[in-house]
């Protein structure tokens, strides 16, 4: 895969409005990938209605039919028209719920301009920030499944990876039963919660042992392992070689 997914911006904008405008009915043909931060927007694509409330998003290929409806409640958006490198990298469906990561939210906040300028490399900025979006998007692997409790689930892997994560704490998170989450997860995704975290951890730690000056016991802490041997045992099932073997590289 290229490291970059986003040839060209064309318009960027992040904005809170005391309510949205109306987009009138027209083919675009760009990509349209708008995230709702707060409130509610009701858009159509190629007569599809959507609703998009806070931490939904909404991904428009060229030649969608698009419009917007008018609203009266205040929101707050950010909105990308951009063309791809490769069109088929971006394998996102049209309506993406409750997507948005705490990673994408602060990256959001760590970028303040409300548009593009011709100043402060804005628009390169803008490119890397959306790069990141789509990566991000595509590693949760939140677009293969349209079970909103698994989207949860593989946010809340994401931004605890480096916490201990037990089913415990997750089926408390999304207020079902530890079965249930269990079940859905498994159904979903085609792997059960242990292997999934521990399959997003250990590439973590592949790159932490590659990257950082960090004893590996202390490595393995990090990633929320309490003991060092069974860290050790299961990167070696996973990547079938040891941590030690892999620093001595």
């Amino acid at each position: 895969m290229s490291n970059y997914l986003v040839k060209e911006i064309t318009h960027y904008c992040n904005v809170a409005l005391p309510k949205c405008g109306q987009i009138s009915e027209h083919v675009i043909d760009y990509y349209d990938f708008t995230f709702m931060l707060e409130g509610r927007m009701t858009y159509y694509a190629n007569g599809t209605k959507y609703i998009m409330e806070k931490n939904d998003a909404i991904f428009l290929k060229p030649q969608t039919l698009r419009s917007r409806v008018a609203g009266n409640e205040p929101v707050r958006f950010v909105s990308f028209n951009f063309y791809a490198l490769n069109d088929d990298l971006l394998p996102f469906n049209e309506y993406l719920p409750k997507c948005i990561t705490s990673n994408i939210r602060k990256l959001i906040e760590l970028y303040p301009p409300s548009h593009l300028t011709t100043f402060y490399h804005s628009k390169e900025k803008c490119t890397n920030m959306l790069n990141f979006i789509l990566f991000e998007l595509l590693d949760t692997d939140a677009m293969k499944s349209g079970n909103e409790h698994v989207i949860r689930i593989l946010n809340y892997i994401e931004e605890h990876i480096t916490d201990k994560i037990t089913l415990q704490t997750i089926s408390a998170y999304i207020n079902l039963s530890r079965e249930y989450t269990s079940y859905i997860f498994k159904r979903e995704t085609g792997k059960t919660l242990t292997t999934y975290i521990n399959e997003r951890k250990l590439r973590l730690a592949k790159e932490l042992i590659l990257n950082e000056e960090m004893s590996l016991a202390d490595l393995a802490a990090h990633l929320g392992y309490e003991n060092y041997n069974y860290f050790s045992k299961i990167f070696k099932k996973y990547l079938e070689i040891t941590p030690m073997e892999l620093k001595k590289r």
